[in-house]
């Protein structure tokens, strides 16, 4: 065998043995690519379901429970795609598609009444997912820009509500346990709030809380004038008792 024909083969080894590797790489980032998208559709899912059955029923509307029905059926129909032998999503989806042939489209969904700043705070923290989740449904071509810009507006008009509403209960749960400064410091934690929205049409929400700022800072200034009256009365009746005290010690040096 001459040297030509080994120097060929030996090189055709090196393309083959190139070639493999190539082709296990690409094989196993395919691979990796392909389990990233569908942990990410299964958690957008996870996110988009919990939305749709617990979201307080004060921000929920048929109309809404339709979109979110809708991005679940696009996010399950590429999640089926993409691993076939997931039969709990093709029953999901199956479930999901007979939802939307209802004539009706019930809201089961309870209102929340706002009580403390942990349910507020959860509350918050649904509607901003929610607005996360119609941002990438509109990226991704499920909805269109004008759906994205009429629910994202009124996302957002919930968003203040909720905060409001949590000043509001807890300024008065602080009126009501005797501690107006709490009450007073809640709403200027409202009125500042109001300002970073820089929304001229909220204008009048300032006003109201203004007033009840006004009005808490009232009874905060009574409170602490009664508590330094007291205070001053402890003072002398302590001042009272010490003076007493020196004169019976005297008397009774005297006597001795």
């Amino acid at each position: 065998m001459s040297p030509l024909v080994i120097g060929l083969l030996v090189a055709g080894g090196v393309l083959i043995l190139l070639s493999i590797g190539f082709i296990s790489h690409g094989l196993e980032r395919a691979r990796i690519e392909r389990a990233r998208s569908i942990a990410e559709l299964a958690s957008r899912l996870k996110v988009c379901r919990n939305i749709n059955a617990h979201l307080p029923g004060q921000y929920m509307s048929p109309e809404l429970k339709v979109l979110l029905t809708g991005i679940e059926i696009s996010l399950l129909e590429k999640l089926t795609r993409l691993d076939r032998k997931d039969e709990r999503a093709r029953q999901m989806l199956e479930s999901a598609r007979q939802e939307l042939k209802k004539p009706e489209v019930s809201v089961d969904n309870p209102p929340l009444k706002m009580e403390s700043e942990i349910q507020a705070k959860e509350a918050r923290l649904m509607l901003e997912n929610l607005l996360s989740l119609l941002k990438q449904a509109q990226k991704d071509s499920m909805i269109d820009q004008l759906t994205l810009q009429q629910w994202s507006a009124q996302v957002r008009k919930h968003l203040l509500s909720t905060s409001l509403e949590v000043f509001e209960v807890l300024a008065r749960q602080g009126m009501r346990q005797g501690k107006p400064r709490v009450a007073k410091l809640q709403y200027e934690r409202a009125i500042a709030y109001l300002h970073q929205q820089n929304d001229p049409a909220l204008a009048a929400q300032v006003l109201r809380f203004k007033e009840l700022l006004k009005q808490a800072s009232d009874t905060t200034a009574r409170s602490e004038q009664a508590t330094g009256t007291e205070s001053s009365e402890l003072s002398a009746g302590l001042q009272e008792l010490e003076k007493n005290d020196e004169e019976w010690k005297k008397k009774a040096v005297y006597d001795d």
